[in-house]
């Protein structure tokens, strides 16, 4: 379900793009990605108290982006054992995730001032974010599915060749929805930030 919603969102985002702006105007780019979440905060039932520290997050980007200011952007970030704590007696089955998907757009400086060099951007989008977690008795089961928003900066260049570069990016991703006291709407706050480095790959 997820996978189709992130490819209607990156179909979605190249056809808007594509009329926004002339065809010869846009580059289109692959970004696989790897590096840290940190932070962050959640108030689903945390039972090894991991959500807060340093893990290894991934992903990937489809960037629509040409010489101007504006891009566009489909994002999918995935941050493995995100409620496992390898320093505690182990309560969580292993397999527990959190992962965000989301829409954006990017502000970034023209090639015309960074004359090929690195190219600051800011970007801000809004999504979904997906987290899933089991103790071993399976009192605690976690199936929670929130809209996001995504707000983050970084830089870019195709350093390596015409066609190869690499990406820079901090990320902070947050639940819209809160807890309000209700058993109801008990568990639906979820934050983190993340630290990447991407391969850019012209398509």
């Amino acid at each position: 379900m997820l996978l189709s919603a992130f490819r209607r969102l990156i179909w979605s985002l190249l056809l808007l793009a594509a009329v926004a702006t002339p065809a010869r105007a846009q580059d289109i780019f692959a970004v696989p990605y790897a590096g840290v979440k940190f932070g962050g905060d959640t108030s689903i039932v945390d039972l090894e108290v991991s959500t807060g520290r340093r893990m290894f997050s991934m992903g990937g980007s489809i960037v629509v982006l040409g010489t101007g200011v504006l891009g566009y952007e489909a994002d999918f970030g995935y941050v493995p054992s995100y409620f496992e704590n390898d320093d505690s007696l182990p309560l969580i089955k292993p397999g527990s995730y959190a992962l965000d998907l989301t829409g954006a757009v990017i502000l970034a400086l023209p090639d015309a001032v960074t004359r090929g060099g690195l190219r600051p951007y800011a970007v801000v989008g809004v999504g979904l974010i997906s987290a899933q977690a089991a103790d071993f008795l399976e009192i605690f089961l976690v199936r929670r599915t929130v809209p996001a928003f995504k707000i983050g900066v970084g830089a870019q260049a195709l350093l390596l060749t015409n066609n190869v570069g690499i990406r820079f990016d901090l990320r902070h991703v947050r639940s819209f929805t809160g807890d309000d006291g209700s058993l109801a709407r008990v568990g639906r706050r979820i934050s983190y930030s993340r630290v990447t480095v991407g391969l850019l790959l012209r398509l």
